[in-house]
C-alpha cells in the first residue's frame, strides 16, 4: 500500500470508517448476540481515518522523494564512440607519466612491434607493464599469477615454483616514468611480505629510484629493477622469447590506461580546459587521471 498513490489510502480510509460506522451495525442489528459487536464496531470506526491518514502521507513522501532523486540524477555520459577526438600532438600521457604520444583510442593490432628500448618499454600502460613483467618471469620458468581488477592489497604479481600453495615472491610494478619511486611504497610492500609470509620482494619500475629508496632496498629483501635494469633483463633472453614478450606487451592497445576498478579502457574528457582520463562507467564508476599538457597546435 505505501508503493500506491497517497490517494488509494486516503479513499481506503473512508471505506473502511463506512463499513465500520454503518454497515457493520446494520447487518448485525436484528442479532442479539452481535450487537456487542456493532457497538464495538461503531465505537472504533473513527480509528480508520488517523491509521489510513498516516499510510497516505507516507506514501505522499515517498513519491516525493523518489521525484527528486530522478531529477537530480546525473545525465548519462556519451559512450567512447561519441567523445570527441583529442589532438595526440597536443597531449601528454600522464598515466604513468608517459612521456611519449599515442594514440589515445587505438584498438586493433598495432601494424609495427617497436623493438625493445627504454622508451618503448615506457609506452606501456600501468596495466600492460604489470602484465609484462608477470610475463618475464614466466619465460624464467615461475609460475606468475596476477591480481584482477580492483584493490591488488599492495602485490601485483605472485611467483610461485614448486609449492603452488605459497609464493616465493611477490612483485610490486609501477609504470612511473618522470616521478621516482620513494621509501614510502618499498615500506608498504616489506608490509605486505611480512602479513603473508613471503621472505622476498621484487620492485620494478619504468622509472627511477631515489637514493633513499635504492639505501631501503639494498637492506631488506626487496630487490630493485628500474626502468634500464628491467629492459636489461629482457635483452639479457634469447631473441625467441624477447620477440614474444615484445608481441604480447605491444598488440592491441597497449597505451590507453585501464581503469584499475573496472578494468576496462578509459577514455579522454574535457573540462573547463583540463584534459582527464575518465572510466567509460562513469559515473558508477568514478576513477580518473590528469593529462598534462603540451603546446597546443605542436
Amino acid at each position: 500500500m505505501l508503493a500506491s498513490p497517497w490517494w488509494v489510502s486516503a479513499v481506503m480510509g473512508v471505506g473502511v470508517y463506512f463499513f465500520l460506522r454503518w454497515i457493520i451495525p446494520a447487518l448485525f442489528a436484528g442479532n442479539p448476540i452481535l450487537v456487542s459487536l456493532s457497538r464495538l464496531s461503531q465505537s472504533l470506526a473513527w480509528l480508520a481515518f488517523p491509521i489510513f491518514g498516516l499510510i497516505a502521507f507516507i506514501a505522499f513522501i515517498g513519491k516525493k522523494k523518489t521525484a527528486v532523486r530522478t531529477e537530480q540524477r546525473p545525465r548519462k555520459e556519451p559512450t567512447a564512440s561519441r567523445q570527441k577526438p583529442i589532438p595526440v600532438s597536443a597531449l601528454d600521457q600522464a598515466w604513468g607519466n608517459h612521456a611519449q604520444a599515442s594514440s589515445l583510442h587505438q584498438t586493433g593490432d598495432t601494424a609495427v612491434i617497436p623493438a625493445w628500448s627504454l622508451s618503448s618499454l615506457r609506452s606501456l600502460e600501468w596495466k600492460r607493464f604489470e602484465l609484462l613483467c608477470a610475463k618475464y618471469y614466466e619465460t624464467l620458468n615461475f609460475k606468475a599469477v596476477t591480481q584482477a581488477s580492483g584493490p591488488d592489497g599492495g602485490i601485483d604479481v605472485r611467483l610461485y615454483r614448486s609449492d603452488l600453495t605459497h609464493p616465493i615472491a611477490i612483485v610490486q610494478c609501477k609504470a612511473w616514468n618522470s616521478k621516482a619511486n620513494g621509501v614510502r611504497e618499498l615500506r608498504e610492500l616489506l608490509g605486505v611480505m611480512v602479513h603473508e609470509k613471503v621472505e622476498r620482494g621484487i620492485f620494478i619500475t619504468s622509472g627511477s629510484y631515489t637514493s633513499e629508496a635504492l639505501e631501503f632496498g639494498s637492506s631488506n629483501p626487496i630487490q630493485l629493477l628500474d626502468g634500464e635494469a628491467f629492459l636489461q633483463r629482457i635483452l639479457q633472453l634469447d631473441s625467441t622469447h624477447q620477440d614474444a614478450l615484445a608481441k604480447f606487451a605491444f598488440s592491441g592497445d597497449y597505451r590507453t590506461p585501464s581503469c584499475p576498478s573496472c578494468g576496462i579502457k578509459m577514455i579522454v574528457k574535457e573540462h573547463q580546459n583540463n584534459h582527464f582520463w575518465k572510466c567509460l562507467n562513469y559515473p558508477r564508476c568514478r576513477n580518473t587521471f590528469k593529462i598534462k599538457k603540451t603546446t597546443i597546435g605542436m
